[in-house]
């Protein structure tokens, strides 16, 4: 949205430049005012605009929570039981990550649910031991089978499935 606006701000900054400013300069201006190719000494040059966006997912531990040792022993004791989740989950909502079994990643959400993804072949969960990134799509999911999860490490997993955890 905000490089939209840049894009159109920027555009009509050329259009309230002079005529003769811009053919001292050399630039020649197409008929349309929003035309995103301009003359430049009858060479033609082309402007691409590229927005990146990366999502950075900490590593999230139980302390980091607030709970005292002695709590998260009792909380690390608990045992989940799987159900079964979308194949999206929305980017917005995630706080936090840690290493689950070995081919899953847990994901914590804002509030409190904890999801599991199971990571491709080939992954294993201890390369994201500092967290994990992803890059934003324009829908703003991550979804299974078709975004990538990424390591500091290097490595580059896709989502086999999600499940929910839910405390028995």
């Amino acid at each position: 949205m905000r490089a939209a606006l840049g894009l159109l701000l920027f555009a009509a900054g050329l259009t309230t430049a002079s005529h003769s400013v811009l053919g001292q300069i050399g630039v020649g201006t197409a008929d349309n005012f929003l035309a995103p190719i301009k003359v430049f000494d009858n060479s033609w040059y082309q402007v691409r605009v590229e927005q990146r966006v990366i999502i950075r997912v900490p590593r999230h531990t139980v302390t980091s929570v607030g709970l005292s040792g002695r709590n998260s022993a009792k909380l690390s004791a608990v045992r989940y039981k799987e159900k079964k989740a979308g194949k999206c989950v929305t980017m917005n909502r995630l706080i936090g990550s840690r290493p689950g079994t070995k081919n899953s990643l847990d994901l914590v959400t804002r509030d409190g649910l904890t999801i599991r993804a199971y990571l491709g072949d080939g992954c294993l969960a201890r390369e994201f031991y500092a967290g994990a990134y992803m890059e934003r799509p324009i829908d703003g999911r991550l979804c299974v089978d078709r975004d990538l999860l990424h390591a500091r490490t290097g490595a580059k997993c896709e989502v086999d499935k999600f499940r929910l955890l839910v405390a028995q």
